[in-house]
């Protein structure tokens, strides 16, 4: 509903803009497209400078350099003078680096409540590293390099609040993330480590740490001990790589650890049995998500194993068809089981799926990604099974099986008892 005070301004077709109210000025800004666009509106008088500075105020605005770079002076100026202190997020093309040094000195002067930095194209001559320095309010930070040999120099030390980092495709030393007392997570994503050692330690409040596919140029398997010793409040680990120390890994599972994902390339070597079997002893602990990806081959005492983490809540594979129907078998203790992820599991047959949906008794939605040997059969069969227990539903997203969208008019799908609802979908691995 419109307030009386504008139902007036609208009614008076002659009315001039200057007199109109401050709500409905403050309208205007919600139609223009860019900030660039909302400080010109801005700058034409004290009435919509006021009116933006209400609007901006409670809202979370972002900037991407690349559209200052191209400005006059004078034109940079009114913009950060007017739009600079209610900028809360930054975008950089560091690949375009025009006026790089006068841009990072209006950031650091007028754009001080900045809270987050997305910088990408990175090379180890870092034009933007100076505003991370310069800058005390940081709360998460990306750098994504063009390449991985790339150095990076950069301070954060002035940023407390540091909350998330993440560096992808870049040369970490090791010392730039120690000693932030509120750092909950942390991602190094295709990076060369060097003297990982010095790893940012203590993170005693990180919560999520992925390491995905880095190489460690000086191998020090320290580091995994530390981790486990030093992130007492991990609740989130992703490794990738053929140097994952499978013990330590459990170590952290059997602390407060809910969310695990493991990629590991084996090709001829079992998934660690120490590992499953250091969590099958304390039924999981709390580990709630397990991730399961790779080229190593799993036997049924691997199976056994992953079939006693009661704790389990959701169970994903991704495991280039080693995974079979006589796997299923040893899954007699998945009783949290919720949810249910095969991704190119092509030995997976109706028998297997069959028999999850009658053990998982909370089961209730099955991904399913390049699992072929699966068949309209299977969605029939769930049908049926679940139109015997009362209340029971699952959800079955497919993609790259043999079940047809045909069988989205099947009479027995179209039942008013049927609690199976299909779903023809990319599902992410």
């Amino acid at each position: 509903m419109l307030a009386e005070t504008e139902l007036q301004a609208i009614e008076k077709p002659n009315c001039h803009i200057m007199r109109l109210p401050e709500d409905l000025v403050r309208q205007l800004f919600r139609y223009l497209p860019e900030l660039c666009d909302k400080v010109r509106l801005a700058s034409t008088a004290s009435k919509f400078r006021l009116a933006f500075e209400d609007w901006a105020r409670v809202r979370r605005n972002e900037l991407v350099a690349e559209d200052v770079e191209m400005m006059r002076l004078p034109d940079i100026i009114d913009f950060f003078s007017i739009a600079g202190p209610f900028i809360k997020v930054l975008h950089v093309d560091c690949a375009s680096f025009q006026k790089e040094s006068l841009l990072v000195e209006f950031m650091a002067e007028f754009c001080k409540n900045i809270e987050e930095i997305n910088f990408t194209n990175v090379t180890d001559d870092f034009h933007y590293h100076a505003l991370l320095a310069r800058l005390t309010k940081l709360r998460r930070v990306s750098i994504d390099c063009m390449d991985a040999e790339d150095v990076l120099n950069f301070n954060l030390q002035g940023n407390r609040d540091l909350e998330s980092f993440e560096l992808i495709n870049g040369c970490y030393t090791g010392k730039h993330l120690c000693g932030f007392p509120k750092l909950q997570s942390l991602v190094l994503r295709d990076c060369l480590l060097w003297n990982s050692g010095e790893f940012g330690i203590p993170l005693k409040t990180l919560r999520s740490l992925d390491l995905d596919n880095c190489c460690f140029e000086v191998m020090n398997q320290s580091l995994y001990h530390k981790i486990a010793e030093c992130c007492v409040q991990l609740e989130e680990l992703s490794f990738s790589g053929c140097d994952t120390n499978f013990e330590v890994i459990a170590q952290l599972c059997n602390c407060n650890l809910q969310r695990c994902t493991l990629k590991t390339w084996m090709t001829s070597n079992e998934l660690n049995i120490g590992f499953l079997s250091t969590l099958a002893e304390k039924k999981g602990n709390n580990l709630s998500y397990l991730k399961l990806a790779g080229q190593f081959q799993i036997t049924n005492e691997h199976a056994r194993y992953v079939g006693q983490l009661s704790s389990l809540k959701e169970l994903h594979w991704s495991t280039n068809d080693v995974l079979d129907d006589d796997h299923f078998k040893f899954f007699n203790d998945l009783s949290g089981l919720e949810v249910l992820g095969l991704f190119w599991c092509g030995h997976v047959t109706d028998i297997g799926l069959m028999r999850m949906v009658r053990k998982c008794m909370k089961l209730k939605r099955i991904d399913l990604k390049e699992c072929d040997e699966v068949t309209d059969q299977f969605v029939l069969n769930a049908i049926a099974w679940l139109g015997k227990s009362s209340g029971r539903a699952l959800v079955l997203n497919v993609d790259g099986t043999k079940i047809k969208q045909s069988l989205l008019s099947h009479a027995d799908y179209l039942a008013p008892q049927n609690n199976v609802k299909l779903v023809f979908t990319n599902v992410k691995a």
